[in-house]
């Protein structure tokens, strides 16, 4: 399905460099895991040494995978979340979904392709220090001062990037997914004020998004109440030291029927 070009005369403002920056991180067997979900597993099924091909000298090296939905870099889909068992857009979840064929309103596979503005929320410059403190509120105020400091807007159509410097923590497992003191992110009112600009996605670079511990108001307020996609375990360290906060962000998602979220190679175009 061919979708409108809305976004070009940002590409042609905003893409200036020529860079590509990767957002994403890499796929292996000891990434962080979230408890709630299943882990990536990986192995080669087929060495070069193992065959020829009919007889010949060539070879053929083949591998598998399994993983959940949620796993590294992703995106979720709207019925990802329930409130009350609702899921949007005000629908009880059991009357759209079933374990055999997934959901039949807002899979995975209705997300278009992203290409639109972007924008980054450097949570820690803001307060310059490292990285936020685990459990950390991120409210509309630390939103709208950063929005300040960085001299950049949020536009209806935006996806916007909160930074909380929690990248650093991502070898060492239970720290980055806050099993002992939890992890920062926004809270139900700035998620809130987000919706309210219109946004179209938001992501972030901690495994929930929400703060946690938290009933995950973020979530219920943006995906549940608005149907604004979350995406969760983001690289952003290069994109802050590239000392831009507005460029071109692109990511698509694997089109999985009825899923409730996939991975994505999302990038930043400077």
């Amino acid at each position: 399905m061919a979708t409108t070009i809305s976004w070009l005369d940002d590409f042609r403002r905003v893409v200036t460099r020529g860079e590509i920056i990767e957002l994403g991180h890499i796929l292996h067997e000891d990434i962080p895991n979230s408890p709630n979900h299943p882990p990536f597993m990986f192995r080669l099924t087929k060495l070069h040494n193992d065959a020829r091909i009919g007889g010949s000298d060539v070879s053929a090296s083949s591998d598998m995978f399994t993983m959940g939905s949620h796993n590294g870099t992703h995106i979720d889909a709207l019925n990802h979340i329930a409130c009350c068992g609702m899921v949007y857009p005000e629908r009880d979840s059991d009357e759209v979904a079933t374990r055999r064929d997934g959901y039949s309103e807002h899979g995975i596979e209705t997300v278009e392709p992203l290409l639109l503005r972007g924008v980054l929320l450097d949570m820690p410059s803001l307060f310059g220090i490292d990285a936020l403190e685990p459990a950390f509120d991120i409210t509309i105020d630390h939103l709208r001062a950063a929005c300040e400091r960085q001299r950049v807007d949020i536009r209806s159509g935006d996806a916007v990037l909160i930074r909380s410097g929690w990248e650093q923590y991502w070898q060492d497992h239970r720290r980055y997914v806050g099993v002992q003191h939890g992890s920062p992110g926004p809270d139900g009112a700035a998620a809130a004020w987000l919706g309210d600009h219109g946004i179209r996605v938001t992501g972030a670079d901690t495994f929930a998004y929400d703060r946690r511990p938290s009933a995950m108001p973020a979530h219920v307020e943006l995906m549940v109440r608005r149907g604004i996609n979350i995406m969760e375990n983001l690289r952003l360290d290069a994109l802050a030291a590239s000392g831009t906060s507005e460029f071109m962000f692109c990511a698509l998602p694997l089109r999985i029927k009825g899923g409730t979220g996939s991975p994505i190679r999302p990038v930043a175009l400077l």
